[in-house]
């Protein structure tokens, strides 16, 4: 297993890839905690909160399918370097108007519009970098450094500020992007030709989102793919906007603290998750590990809202094979089950993002990341709003509780449309 990994991390080009990846993931993740940070202790409100991060969300739904159409026509080292060089840029723009609020939200607008641009070229990129056979172990890797930088962004947020303040911090963030934007630059050309007759206008952008969205129909593996996908990177979304609530409300912790003692322990659990996967997940069917990942995520979040009812601060638990009772702080299975989440997050998310690239043409990735990241935006616009809102009516635990029911209504639906014949995945 430990091979298979050496192997695709000595690849030079992937290597460049993977480190600017590591940079930028980083800094955007420190980025979001950062202001969601700044936005709740302004409002103390999840439903703000859930306003900042569809700052982020919503350009996707508007420039994703339009981005991804565009880049399957132009190298993607190069689209990836100068988005890279732009949201250096923007993080300036951060670090000079850090006190105005409304004008962060508008730069925060502005990064994610030029991040729907760098997601299709990004992660389609790899078939291009390594062979076949080792597809799901790159996507590992890149999944294990994604949800690991996701861990250094999200942990970091909080120490970060208390270090450098509320407006250093950004500058922070600014060096991490120029070592991302140098690192793609060391790539190879990834150059997808097209005719000279061809022009880039209105006509030729709806003629390539059409045949994306004509392909992603006519292809049931891939559309599936798309789903689980979209339902995996919402989880997320969903589980960053009730962070602070769960932090502040349930576990009396300090809100900076939510970064590393909340969102910590999930991001921990999704790298494990992914390089368990990687390392194991030849040997069983993807769909298996999917279904597996559907289940426990649904079980999980009904024990976490669990911990929310809980009188005391403790849970006093009998072990039978010692003959005595342990004693757990709400806080110690709290971030149990946040690690049990968060690696069933990526049994969904590593099988399907190798679905989409296995399945996917190279002249056809860039459009199917670009429709991914529209619905992304789209359709997690409704579980972000809806769990923020929700858990400012009922309270966080309820909230995770509705979350956990309808999540496992569909893992159980999933379950029996796999036992058909019309079964994909």
């Amino acid at each position: 297993m430990i091979k298979s990994y050496i192997k695709v991390a000595r690849n030079n080009s992937f290597r460049n890839l993977w480190f600017g990846q590591v940079a930028s993931q980083i800094a955007l993740n420190m980025l979001s905690f950062v202001l969601v940070i700044r936005v709740y202790q302004e409002t103390h409100s999840n439903t703000a909160v859930s306003l900042m991060l569809l700052s982020f969300g919503i350009p996707s739904l508007i420039f994703g399918v339009i981005a991804g159409g565009l880049v399957d026509f132009y190298d993607k080292r190069a689209v990836l370097f100068y988005c890279n060089l732009i949201r250096v840029f923007l993080l300036f723009a951060f670090f000079l108007f850090y006190k105005n609020i409304y004008i962060l939200f508008i730069l925060t607008i502005f990064i994610s519009i030029i991040t729907q641009f760098f997601i299709p070229a990004e992660a389609p990129s790899i078939p291009h970098l390594v062979d076949k056979d080792e597809l799901l172990t790159a996507n590992s890797l890149f999944t294990i450094s994604f949800y690991l930088s996701t861990i250094i962004g999200f942990v970091s947020a909080g120490p970060v500020i208390q270090m450098f303040g509320n407006r250093d911090v950004y500058m922070l963030m600014l060096i991490l992007m120029a070592a991302a934007t140098f690192f793609v630059y060391h790539m190879p050309a990834i150059r997808v030709l097209k005719k000279n007759s061809e022009k880039i206008d209105l006509d030729f952008i709806g003629r390539t989102i059409r045949d994306g969205l004509v392909f992603i129909r006519e292809n049931a593996r891939i559309r599936q793919s798309l789903i689980l996908m979209t339902f995996s990177q919402a989880l997320i979304a969903t589980l960053a906007v009730l962070a602070p609530g769960f932090a502040d409300q349930v576990l009396k912790i300090n809100l900076t603290a939510a970064s590393y003692l909340v969102l910590g322990p999930a991001a921990v659990g999704l790298v494990i998750g992914a390089f368990l996967v990687g390392g194991f997940g030849q040997k069983y069917l993807k769909g298996s590990i999917i279904l597996a990942g559907i289940l426990g995520t649904a079980v999980t979040l009904i024990f976490l809202s669990v911990i929310t009812k809980a009188a005391a601060p403790s849970i006093s638990i009998y072990i039978f094979f010692i003959r005595s009772h342990i004693l757990f702080t709400n806080l110690t299975v709290a971030i149990v089950l946040l690690f049990i989440l968060g690696l069933f997050n990526s049994f969904i998310n590593v099988p399907a993002n190798t679905i989409l690239q296995g399945d996917t043409h190279h002249s056809m990735r860039g459009r199917v990341y670009g429709v991914l990241t529209s619905m992304t935006g789209g359709v997690s616009f409704l579980p972000v709003v809806f769990s923020g809102v929700l858990a400012d009516i009922v309270g966080v635990g309820k909230t995770l509780f509705i979350i956990g029911i309808i999540i496992l209504i569909a893992g159980i639906y999933h379950y029996f449309d796999r036992r058909s014949q019309y079964t994909i995945l």
